[in-house]
């Protein structure tokens, strides 16, 4: 979106639009509004919005559900993008004389949302780059060159954008959506857009090339945020070229995928058609420029993809974790979920063999080698191996080991932290007991401290969702 002048003085390109009629579609109020002051590229006239007491749900099939459109609409407003920041100000300051009328209704105009964040997205002018039609999956790689799909996108249509602006991927695609209401058996589809946007570091890019198209793998630091807004809109397009996203306020939702992949897995396949390889390469050298580790270009290397094993099953869990395994201690299997999360040893890694290793062993054994093995900074590719040497070493080594006893005034206390996609179960801390905990020790561990967190942990803005 274009913008020019100081940021006390901000003059915009878009502007919103509202008090008008039911009956007035995209096309009548940007002609209207062209012949009133300038050329106007864009014209989204909001025909749908989130019902009320409702919420998106993704484990329902959308042919399954019987769509239904008796929900409460929108009061009619429209987000109008202008080809001069001259037409805007002729817009705000006919509004404000009550001088913009169409069908004998006074129009009110407003430049959207004036918070700092949204004042600094308007003075950008710089495009992101933007690759059509691309693959996703997400999933996670098992061996050096071994990637595991948990989830991948069935709908053509899908958008990867590299933004320079502001240092986001962002993965955009459309879809119907199921939205359910409280308390009621009753549903709504609605067409929506979703953006999964990686705002955090990226630990690594993993480069791949053949014939057939460009690969990368993103491996993510935390998940992404994760991003809807209904668009069973009228909108009137006058331009073929790209524009700038516009105020149609995003929303922030949950994991969209029923396995729960964005919340087990944090590796990103992106499959580029080759076209685009000018492009690409310039996204690449942004990465490199922006010091994101990237691994050199695998040519002559395939990298095997396949489904796991239950691929495309619900997940009946809103997180997943190992809650039972026979043979070992609720303190050795909360470790083990702790490594899980971290993403050091991801599922597909916890076999019956890796299991078997731990049961062979004493429990502070298991401990101290779990606690270990959550200190490595980056995910390893043979997990039992590991396990197994570092098992070795400790009873080489046993002044290593943590000593059993317990003392009176202190207790281990576990963390439990939980995000829009995800969970966390992070190694327990020694703290002062209160009251409580000693008059409970001998039941401690089944106290659990939880925190609500947003995506890389800082702290969750209660209206976030």
């Amino acid at each position: 979106m274009e913008s020019e002048g100081s940021a006390k003085d901000l003059v915009v390109i878009q502007i919103s639009v509202g008090g008008f009629d039911n009956d007035v579609n995209a096309k009548m109020l940007s002609e209207y509004l062209e012949e009133q002051f300038g050329q106007v590229w864009r014209c989204r006239l909001k025909t749908s919005s989130t019902p009320h007491n409702s919420y998106p749900t993704y484990d329902i099939d959308v042919e399954r559900v019987q769509r239904m459109n008796y929900y409460g609409k929108v009061e009619p407003h429209a987000f109008v993008h202008f080809a001069s920041s001259e037409s805007t100000k002729y817009g705000l300051a006919a509004s404000r004389r009550n001088e913009i009328l169409l069908e004998e209704k006074h129009l009110k105009v407003s430049l959207g949302p004036e918070n700092p964040f949204r004042l600094n997205e308007r003075r950008r002018t710089i495009m992101p780059f933007k690759f059509t039609n691309v693959s996703v999956e997400i999933g996670v790689l098992v061996g050096k060159d071994d990637f595991v799909v948990g989830w991948r996108e069935p709908h053509t249509g899908v958008n990867f954008l590299v933004d320079t602006f502001n240092g986001t991927c962002k993965i955009l695609f459309t879809k119907n959506t199921v939205f359910s209401f409280n308390g009621e058996t009753r549903h709504a589809i609605i067409k929506c857009n979703f953006e999964i946007e990686v705002l955090r570091e990226i630990d690594e890019i993993k480069e791949y090339k053949d014939y057939a198209s460009l690969e990368i793998l993103l491996q993510l630091a935390s998940s992404p945020l994760v991003f809807y807004r209904t668009v069973d809109d009228n909108i009137d397009k006058s331009v073929a070229f790209d524009l700038l996203d516009g105020d149609d306020q995003w929303i922030r939702t949950t994991d969209i995928t029923c396995s729960g992949a964005i919340g087990r897995f944090n590796t990103y396949r992106i499959s580029i058609r080759p076209r685009n390889g000018p492009s690409f390469e310039k996204a690449m050298t942004y990465f490199s420029e922006s010091r994101v580790p990237m691994v050199e270009r695998c040519n002559g290397k395939s990298l095997r993809v396949r489904d796991e094993p239950d691929f495309g099953v619900y997940m009946s869990e809103p997180f997943f974790c190992f809650q039972k395994n026979e043979g070992l201690s609720f303190k050795v299997l909360f470790l083990v979920n702790v490594v899980l999360h971290k993403g050091i040893v991801n599922q597909h890694q916890m076999t019956n063999e890796f299991f078997y290793l731990l049961r062979r062993h004493q429990e502070r054994v298991n401990l101290a080698a779990l606690k270990h093995m959550f200190s490595y900074k980056c995910p390893v590719n043979d997990a039992i191996q590991k396990l197994a040497r570092i098992q070795r070493w400790l009873l080489k080594n046993p002044n290593i080991l943590e000593r059993t006893g317990e003392l009176a005034n202190v207790v281990e206390v576990r963390r439990l932290v939980i995000t829009p996609t995800r969970a966390y179960c992070l190694p327990p801390t020694v703290e002062l007991s209160n009251r409580v905990l000693r008059n409970y020790k001998h039941v401690s561990d089944r106290f659990l401290r939880v925190t609500f967190m947003d995506e890389g942990m800082p702290n969750l803005n209660r209206n976030v969702l």
